[in-house]
């Protein structure tokens, strides 16, 4: 969801979605496609793909949703942590983390996906800026 609403702000960047525990088996699921064609963005091929040491080679930069995602992948591969970034902390300063809304369901969900998509917004926001 994050990867889609980042590449419909700023067309022009190549931007990839990776997972720590990504299952190429698993489909997106179809509330996240519903809230996402609500927004103007349409369905497309997606398969979840686990993050790799060249994944990071490539980013110029790499957002986590959860801090212990990023330290996690710090500890593992330090010499691309100035580029690690959690979400949150590069879109407002704020060091917490984005609650993942794919396991949640209802008004947790609305209000999840509407939290990261502000957040990516600000990212977006800020990485023009810096264009």
């Amino acid at each position: 969801m994050a990867q889609r609403w980042l590449q419909q702000l700023l067309p022009q960047a190549a931007i990839i979605s990776r997972g720590l525990y990504a299952d190429p088996a698993l489909p997106v699921p179809e509330k996240i496609w519903h809230f996402l064609e609500e927004r103007g963005i349409p369905r497309s091929p997606h398969t979840p793909q686990l993050l790799r040491k060249e994944d990071l080679e490539w980013a110029d930069f790499i957002f986590f949703m959860e801090r212990r995602h990023l330290e996690q992948v710090a500890d593992r591969y330090a010499q691309y942590s100035d580029k690690m970034w959690l979400l949150r902390d590069f879109a407002w300063g704020k060091e917490e983390d984005a609650a993942d809304p794919i396991g949640l369901s209802g008004r947790a969900f609305e209000k999840n996906a509407r939290l990261l998509l502000e957040a990516v917004s600000a990212v977006a926001e800020k990485l023009a800026e810096n264009r």
